[in-house]
């Protein structure tokens, strides 16, 4: 497949990540928006094929999609342009939601030769960021993770819990721990220990909406705030959430480190307290631990 002339520089200049394989899936163009957004330097993915599933995109159900289920397999396969939502694994080890464009690439005599996909972050969930950064000048900001510290868990919760008796805005609470955290400290280090709990961190942060919260409770311990308002959809974000951190993993000096994370939810109810609300959470994540780790436990 030639490379039309003079067009890394026009997609070098875009805001978007822009890649090209040939029709046997050998990625042929790197450019650097997909550098920022990926982690992976232009040397690290050309001559790759995507089936090498360096990029590991999953849909919302956790099904690896680089091996049998691409978008670009599809587009090149049936000629047809592919819009998709799905998750792609930065270098560091965080899940990244993004949307993907993908369109066939034809030569002159109107053959397939390739496809181009063009992908950006999904901004919706994105925006969480912001939002951590305006409360990082207020010291409620966990150093390590980026996300909030306990105290700006009890600024933020005490708010909803006031919202909620004003103006009834119901909310669920997500309290989690990762499993066997200890055993990764102890066998890789505390430096490997840090980036499993910033890849954690920097996986939440990117796939909340921005209406949602998230904190460091300490140590390896993280509370999520959701904006719902039935047990159903608490328990369907919970399921996604836990999907993306399974899916999630760290590369350390040639040895692949994923994590799982038990986890405890529960809505609002009306006499809660701030402490009673993250006691029930808690609970409920210990009893996910009980039965066998990496589960999740959810109850009004």
């Amino acid at each position: 497949m030639k490379l039309p002339e003079g067009f890394q520089e026009i997609f070098d200049r875009v805001s978007d990540g822009v890649y090209f394989v040939d029709t046997e899936r050998k990625i042929l163009y790197w450019n650097k928006q997909a550098e920022e957004i990926a982690g992976y330097k232009r040397k690290e993915i050309i001559n790759s094929h995507c089936y090498d599933n360096i990029l590991r995109h999953m849909d919302d159900e956790g099904r690896e999609l680089c091996k049998d289920k691409c978008p670009l397999v599809y587009a090149i396969e049936n000629n047809k342009y592919i819009e998709k939502r799905v998750y792609l694994h930065h270098k560091n080890g965080q899940r990244v939601p993004v949307f993907v464009r993908v369109l066939p690439l034809k030569d002159e005599e109107n053959r397939i030769i390739g496809a181009i996909e063009i992908f950006n972050e999904a901004i919706e969930f994105t925006n969480l960021k912001k939002e951590l950064e305006k409360l990082r000048e207020l010291t409620y900001i966990d150093e390590l993770t980026g996300v909030l510290n306990r105290r700006g868990l009890n600024f933020f919760l005490r708010k909803q819990i006031n919202n909620f008796k004003k103006n009834k805005k119901a909310f669920g609470v997500l309290f989690m721990d990762i499993d066997n955290f200890k055993e990764i400290n102890d066998r890789y280090g505390h430096n490997v220990g840090d980036k499993v709990l910033k890849m954690l961190s920097e996986t939440l942060k990117n796939n909340l909406r921005t209406e949602d919260m998230v904190a460091r409770y300490g140590g390896d311990e993280f509370v999520v705030i959701l904006q719902v308002g039935d047990i159903n959809t608490l328990e369907s974000l919970t399921k996604r959430i836990k999907n993306l951190i399974e899916n999630s993993f760290l590369e350390e000096a040639g040895r692949i480190i994923k994590i799982t994370v038990s986890v405890g939810g529960t809505l609002i109810r009306e006499n809660d307290t701030m402490n009673t609300l993250l006691k029930r959470a808690d609970e409920l994540m210990y009893q996910s631990k009980k039965e066998g780790k990496n589960l999740y436990k959810i109850s009004l």
